[in-house]
C-alpha cells in the first residue's frame, strides 16, 4: 500500500502543479483541442501511459501490476451525429503490464472501447471511459488456474490538462476485471484498482 500513498501524492501534487498553468494558458480557437472535431470519423489523439493497480488474491495474496499501454482515440462525434463541447472517441489500446506480485510475470492484449470526454473549463477536461479484449495472462492463480489466455475488462474515469495546445496530462482511475469468460475452469475472476497517469498527444 505504500505505492497506493505514493502514486495518490504524485497525482495530487502534480494536479495543484498544472491546474495553474493550464487555466491560464492561451488555447487559441479551440476551448480544448482534444473534444473540438469537425470529421465523420477521426484519427484525434495518441496516449502513453502507466500507472499502478493493485488487488486481492485468494489465499491473502496481493497482485501487483505496472500498467503501461499506447492507445489510439478516434473522434465519432460527427458520425453519430453528436454535438456540443463534448468528444466521444472509439479507443484501441495495446497494453503490456509488468506483474511484480505474488511473481514476477506479464499480461499482454489489446482493449478497444468508448471514452467520452467534455471541458471542464478552458484547458481542463473530464473523461469516462469503458473497455474490454483479449490478453495473455502468464502466472498460475487459484481464480483463474493455469496462465494463458483470458479478458480484460475495465471502465474508469479521470481529468486531462491541456499543457499546450496539442499536448495534455492525464490522471484518472480504472477498475480491471480479468477473467477467461467461462471458456476454462476454474474461473472465478481478478479484480484490480488501477491509478493511471499519462501524456496525450492532439492530431
Amino acid at each position: 500500500m505504500n505505492h497506493v500513498r505514493t502514486i495518490v501524492i504524485t497525482l495530487l501534487f502534480s494536479g495543484l502543479f498544472l491546474l495553474p498553468v493550464v487555466t491560464s494558458a492561451d488555447t487559441g480557437t479551440r476551448v480544448h483541442a482534444f473534444t473540438d472535431r469537425s470529421e465523420p470519423v477521426s484519427f484525434s489523439d495518441l496516449t502513453f501511459s502507466s500507472g499502478y493497480a493493485w488487488g486481492e488474491l485468494e489465499g491473502s495474496e496481493d497482485i501487483q501490476i505496472i500498467p503501461f499501454s499506447v492507445r489510439f482515440g478516434f473522434d465519432i462525434n460527427e458520425l453519430l451525429g453528436i454535438s456540443g463541447p463534448g468528444s466521444l472517441q472509439v479507443g484501441i489500446e495495446p497494453f503490456v503490464n509488468t506483474i511484480i506480485e505474488p511473481e514476477g510475470g506479464v499480461e499482454a492484449g489489446l482493449n478497444v472501447g468508448l471514452r467520452y470526454m467534455t471541458p471542464l473549463t478552458d484547458g481542463v477536461a473530464i473523461f469516462g471511459e469503458i473497455s474490454s479484449g483479449p490478453a495473455y495472462f502468464s502466472i498460475d492463480t487459484v481464480e483463474q488456474g493455469d496462465y494463458g489466455f483470458s479478458f480484460i475488462s475495465q471502465f474508469g474515469a479521470g481529468l486531462q490538462f491541456e499543457l499546450t495546445h496539442n499536448v495534455a496530462f492525464n490522471a484518472g482511475y480504472r477498475y480491471r476485471h480479468l477473467s477467461n469468460a467461462g471458456l476454462s475452469e476454474p474461473n472465478a475472476g481478478i479484480n484490480t484498482n488501477a491509478l493511471i497517469t499519462g501524456i496525450s498527444f492532439s492530431y
